[in-house]
């Protein structure tokens, strides 16, 4: 039976103790002692000969197994598979010394080895449950069957695999870091399994685990070592949570310089990539040398690489060379125009003081500019603020306001109001005045908004206004009352502000662009926050599984009041869960109010969770018990009901683990079924 179903969706080796054993000898640090020597073939116990060979004097002390243990021997000598049958004679004679396979070998095969076809076919097709129900079917008829240890062995290796590449296309990364926790890094066969678990524990930012499962791939030695395809695999994984010193160490130790080795081109570029990365993060960093420099740039330019070249095109931004950058950028632009070396690229300019081109390049890259709404409001305000200076377009008009609606900008809103009053677009000065007034009050808001209330001649309007902000900004009537009427000046059309405008990162997340959301929450600064900015947060890295972010989000949201409270409340629990969790999100729903629907929601995920643990641990009571609580909440599946009759079956409560059975056929046939309805009646003489 598959039970499966998904949620809700320190160096790198401890190098501070490691570098000095480096220092004293690399190659022991990173090369284990030799392990034994796989047991040598034994072909001479199989070779064809002409003429009669004397057996060789058998041990008095030789084993006897039973067909269990031979089943392999016997199937592959039934296939004909002399390579196979030799490692699998010595696979014998090393756990069972003495051990002597029988002369008629392969005439013996052919009748004792049972016939897998239908087995293999169900294998090649990944039908696991049609797969047991078969071994199931096949025990039933008779007790004494068993499939061969190679097929036993090669379904639980692909049940496996399978079960990893659901969680990680999933991205269930809890759920995949437990299920591959089992695998030995230093003896995997299939490193790709390995792989899997290293991007389940990045994914959880868990370190340590990353260090094990790192450190045995890396250390294998003699013929377990990683070829170096797969070594530069590992070590580009590495590059994901570890700076590149730590990873240049180690590869230095797998390809020291003193044997004349050197490591792989495309590992030594991907740390290039990482150091240039990280002197671009790093406000301190310190500069980088001439030959990773070089490495780069060459392959940059080679390549036209977009990543690449944005990345020499930052470097060279950071390091005060906005020519040089300028040409990064333009390279980068005409491969790929992403938003961020579009920004790139205004910066060089308007480092270079190039502001008539740097504006000129902003105007026709708004769309691209308009991912970073407040990059954007920054680039196009000196052209609002100061409108005889040149003209403005319509569309950048419509993209400023945009940006300022998005982002809730008081500051730009009043300086679009103060760009239309003295255009006298007086209707629009007012509407934009009032908004920037409305996000947050300032004296200059009001006068602007006294002095358009004049020019239209709304005189109540302006005298309720006086009379409201008097005793708040005395000092701004008296300049009010003298000042001239604006004379007419060419400027684009303003419109007032238009309703229904999303702020950027709620948009962001509707779209479900968690990252572009958590990016605009972080230039909120201090507004992110704010609790309704906070439960979105919170919403985003649900959606990226951080769950543990996710709950810090929520539980800072939980400061608000209402629908937000409660939201908060909700998405904590869902956090709770992904993380596994499950008491700590019963007390909090216990704790704080949820709509009746969320909380059955929770409570039933809280069931399936502690069903599945109990089931996983062999506590089939304790599997009842949480089975029994969901289904008072909600209706019960099919693979919990199928659960459900294994757990009345080891039990020992046969005939309600029969009656289920039957009652899931009788609904839909189901082959695992009939199949357990068989075993139950095998063994109980039925």
């Amino acid at each position: 039976m598959r039970l499966a179903r998904t949620l809700l969706g320190a160096g790198l080796l401890g190098l501070a103790g490691l570098v000095p054993a480096a220092a004293a000898d690399s190659a022991h640090l990173i090369i284990a002692s030799a392990g034994q020597p796989f047991p040598g073939g034994a072909s001479a116990a199989l070779a064809p000969s002409a003429a009669p060979v004397a057996q060789a004097p058998q041990p008095t002390s030789a084993p006897v197994l039973d067909p269990v243990q031979t089943a392999a021997l016997y199937y592959y000598a039934k296939e004909r598979r002399i390579d196979r049958v030799e490692a699998e004679i010595a696979r014998l004679q090393a756990l069972y010394p003495g051990f002597v396979p029988p002369q008629d070998l392969y005439i013996a095969a052919d009748r004792v080895v049972p016939d897998e076809t239908t087995l293999w076919e169900m294998f090649a097709n990944d039908d696991f449950t049609a797969i047991d129900a078969e071994i199931i079917r096949r025990k039933a008829a008779d007790p004494a069957w068993e499939p061969t240890a190679d097929f036993g062995t090669k379904l639980a290796r692909k049940k496996l695999r399978v079960r990893m590449q659901e969680l990680a296309e999933a991205k269930d990364w809890l759920a995949l870091a437990d299920m591959s926790a089992g695998l030995d890094p230093t003896t995997e066969a299939d490193v790709d399994l390995v792989w899997m678990s290293i991007d389940a524990l990045s994914a959880a930012g868990d370190r340590d685990g990353l260090a094990r499962l790192l450190r045995g791939l890396l250390t294998r030695q003699g013929d377990s070592r990683l070829s170096d395809e797969h070594l530069v695999v590992t070590l580009q994984k590495a590059l994901r949570d570890f700076p590149a010193d730590e990873i240049r160490l180690l590869a230095s130790t797998l390809w020291p310089q003193s044997s004349g080795l050197i490591p792989p081109s495309v590992l030594r570029l991907d740390l290039a990539r990482k150091d240039v990365a990280e002197f671009n993060a790093d406000v301190d960093a310190a500069p980088l040398s001439a030959e990773t420099l070089r490495l780069l740039a060459v392959e940059a330019r080679n390549s036209r690489r977009p990543d690449d070249l944005s990345l020499m095109g930052w470097h060279d931004l950071k390091a005060d060379n906005p020519k040089s950058a300028e040409e990064w950028f333009a390279l980068a632009l005409d491969t790929a125009p992403d938003p961020e070396i579009a920004k790139g690229m205004y910066l060089s300019l308007e480092r270079q003081q190039d502001d008539a081109r740097a504006y000129d390049f902003a105007a026709s890259h708004l769309e691209a500019l308009s991912d970073d709404p407040v990059f954007l409001m920054n680039v196009l305000s000196p052209r609002f603020g100061n409108p005889g200076e040149a003209p403005v377009s319509a569309e950048a008009v419509l993209a400023y306001s945009t940006a300022i609606l998005e982002t809730r900008a008081a500051d730009h809103a009043e300086i679009l109001g103060w760009y239309a009053y003295n255009s006298r677009q007086f209707d629009a000065a007012e509407a934009w005045f009032r908004q920037s007034q409305d996000w947050e009050a300032s004296a200059d808001r009001i006068k602007g908004l006294a002095l358009t209330l004049l020019r239209l001649k709304k005189k109540k309007d302006y005298a309720a206004l006086r009379a409201e902000f008097t005793g708040l900004y005395p000092h701004i009537w008296p300049e009010i009352a003298e000042a001239p009427a604006p004379k007419a000046a060419q400027a684009a059309s303003v419109a007032e502000p238009a309703p229904g405008v999303k702020l950027s990162h709620v948009r962001q997340f509707e779209a479900k662009n968690y990252p572009a959301c958590l990016r605009d929450i972080d230039r909120l600064g201090a507004g992110a926050a704010k609790p309704q900015v906070a439960v979105i947060r919170g919403w985003c890295e649900l959606g990226l599984k951080r769950f543990s972010d996710a709950r810090a989000s929520f539980e800072t949201a939980m400061a608000g009041s209402g629908q937000v409270r409660s939201d908060a409340v909700y998405g904590a629990g869902l956090a709770l869960l992904g993380s596994r969790l499950t008491d700590e999100a019963e007390a909090l729903i216990s704790a704080w109010p949820l709509s009746a629907e969320r909380d059955r929601e929770l409570k039933a995920e809280i069931y399936f969770q502690r069903a599945r643990s109990s089931f996983d641990r062999e506590q089939f009571a304790r599997t009842l018990q949480a089975l029994d609580a969901r289904a008072s909440l909600v209706p019960e599946s099919r693979d919990l009901t199928q659960m459900r009759a294994w757990a009345h079956y080891h039990l020992g409560q046969s005939d309600q683990a029969r009656a289920i059975f039957r009652e899931l056929n009788l609904v839909m046939r189901d082959a695992g079924a009939v199949a357990a309805i068989e075993l139950i009646n095998t063994r109980e003489g039925k």
